[in-house]
């Protein structure tokens, strides 16, 4: 064995020690360190303005052989070592701004890769220099040389632009200094600047950053919630819904070292203890709002959430929907009832389109439960005045015909075939501190579970009487329980299929209660309203009369109405 195979044998003896190091290798990859849009740039730059102290920020474009060139100027403390623009994570500010701040030496690598010109005279003394920074420079390692200049106190930075930037320049000026405290102009013109927190409900300051609280539909999670002095970033923030009202935050830092962004492109916040207590401090600055105003209508979870905190607060205001029977297509919109005081009222379990629509049908015609019904409300469970509050649990439709008992409910189907009956009526079996059973007449009962039927077709119509509901009645009724549109794309629209389900329902309704002529006549009429009608003249009419075997149509003047 030779002595090279040897050596490369011999395992390297362990250290002693390991201390944290930064390669120098690591220069080389900068221009990976920011997604080098424009915006990203001009955030940064303006930011370190604002930390040196800048009054004001210029942003012009300056014309020259080789292109365009914008020319960001600040009146800032400047900067006294040019060896620090260059220095990878060595920020050269002083101890107060590096505390409350954590600039970390990143900024000025946003323009990695691009020509760039820097000029600064720092106030504290020391003279004004210039350096030109060759697009290559920023991770080869050259020398590249510092000259004296004439240049006032502040840092002024020039970059080559290409087509792109020069097209966005003036959005991306406007996005950076609309939340930036400290005033920016482009082109010497003032652009304009806005709170925050502007339009919040309240704004609360404390522990350094301004809370603002909104009560509005809630921002989108991709959304910025927090403004770092005109550098906003998304962030997951508590917010809180009531029935009528939903409260979110956004954060407006001050003075919050705690609070960091995390490195190197600062578009998102370190999650640390700092993070977590500022969202407890918005839940609890939340909750304490919603005190304030003197009622409420929060989740019961929410309101025990609010005590753990600290925030006492009252139980929700004892206010309900008032019930709404639910319909057969999830689709059809309904105007649902409004909220009705808690105080006497009675909660509707859920029980199906068909067995709600008829019982809500002969409820109606009863009374003794008008404006008392509610729909459930899980969200106010564990609430006092809710738990308390008496429930229909069981809803029954008992029918006889030729001296045999039948039954329709949520597990039964009567399975008689449609007609009248000797005895229809409604069973409604009540829950709570005083349980009670009461049975309603009822007019109609519309036989039917789309889980074991093909379609309304097959529902099965049952009568107290031929004159217990009127034909429009019955046709509302059947939407209500069995019109389900198809969602399959080779189905026709919402409209078409609500619109050829009415025409057969209303034939079926017609022919069960007025019989089969009154059924033809009606199905003729609807046919000619639907195909025909529209193109009748203006002040004109037809009259006809339709055969098996000819039709006679004559178009004839509207004869005028008598006057009275």
């Amino acid at each position: 064995m030779s002595l090279f195979a040897l050596a490369q044998e011999t395992p390297m003896p362990l250290p002693n020690v390991i201390h944290s190091q930064v390669d120098p290798a690591a220069i080389t990859k900068v221009t990976r360190l920011f997604n080098n849009t424009l915006g990203t740039m001009l955030a940064e730059l303006v930011q370190n303005a604002r930390r040196a102290g800048a009054t004001s920020i210029d942003l012009d474009v300056a014309e020259a052989e080789d292109g365009k060139w914008l020319v960001i100027a600040d009146d800032g403390a400047g900067i006294a070592d040019p060896a620090v623009i260059l220095a990878l994570g060595r920020s050269g500010w002083d101890e107060e701004i590096a505390a409350r701040e954590d600039p970390a030496g990143m900024g000025v690598f946003s323009l990695a890769g691009r020509q760039v010109e820097i000029r600064s005279h720092p106030r504290a003394g020391g003279e004004a220099w210039q350096v030109s920074i060759a697009p290559g420079d920023w991770e080869s390692g050259t020398p590249i040389p510092v000259a004296r200049c004439d240049q006032p106190f502040g840092t002024e930075i020039r970059l080559l632009l290409d087509d792109e930037w020069a097209k966005t320049l003036e959005v991306a000026a406007i996005g950076a200094a609309r939340y930036c405290p400290t005033p920016i102009r482009f082109r010497g013109s003032q652009l304009a600047q806005s709170d925050w927190l502007a339009d919040a409900a309240v704004i609360v300051e404390t522990d350094g950053v301004r809370i603002g609280l909104f009560n509005a539909t809630r921002a989108a999670h991709y959304q910025p919630l927090i403004n770092f002095h005109g550098l906003t970033v998304p962030c997951t923030l508590p917010s809180v819904d009531e029935k009528e009202r939903s409260w979110w935050a956004r954060i407006d830092i001050v003075d919050a070292p705690a609070l960091q962004l995390v490195l190197p492109a600062r578009g998102e916040m370190v999650e640390n203890d700092a993070l977590d207590a500022l969202r407890d401090t918005v839940r609890k600055i939340i909750y304490s709002h919603i005190a304030s105003l003197g009622s409420h209508r929060l989740p019961f979870a929410q309101w025990a959430e609010a005590r753990q905190l600290g925030v006492d607060l009252p139980e929700a205001t004892p206010l309900l929907r008032g019930w709404t029977p639910a319909k057969a297509d999830l689709n059809s919109v309904s105007d649902g009832s409004g909220l009705i005081p808690a105080g006497e009222l009675v909660l509707m379990e859920h029980f199906g389109a068909p067995l709600e629509q008829c019982a809500a049908f002969a409820l109606a015609r009863d009374g003794r439960f008008e404006g008392r019904l509610a729909d459930p409300d899980d969200a106010m469970a564990g609430y006092g005045w809710y738990d308390a509050l008496p429930r229909i649990t069981v809803l029954r439709f008992e029918i006889e015909r030729d001296g045999a008992a039948h039954v329709f409910d949520s597990d039964t189907l009567s399975d008689l075939e449609s007609g009248t009956v000797d005895r229809l009526a409604l069973v409604v079996e009540i829950t709570g501190s005083r349980p009670e059973t009461l049975t309603v007449a009822a007019p109609v009962v519309i036989d039917y579970d789309d889980a074991h039927h093909w379609g309304f077709e097959e529902a099965n119509i049952l009568l107290a009487s031929r004159d217990a509901i009127s034909p429009d009645e019955l046709v509302e009724l059947l939407e209500a329980s069995c019109f389900c549109a198809s969602d399959d794309r080779e189905a026709d629209s919402w409209e078409t299929q609500n619109d050829r389900f009415l025409l057969d329902a209303r034939e079926m309704a017609t022919r069960l209660l007025l019989g089969d002529d009154a059924a033809l006549v009606e199905r003729l009429r609807a046919i000619i309203s639907y195909r025909a009608q529209w193109f009748v003249p203006e002040g004109r009419q037809f009259a006809a009369v339709i055969g098996r075997n000819a039709i006679d149509i004559r178009i004839e003047p509207v004869t005028p109405a008598p006057a009275s």
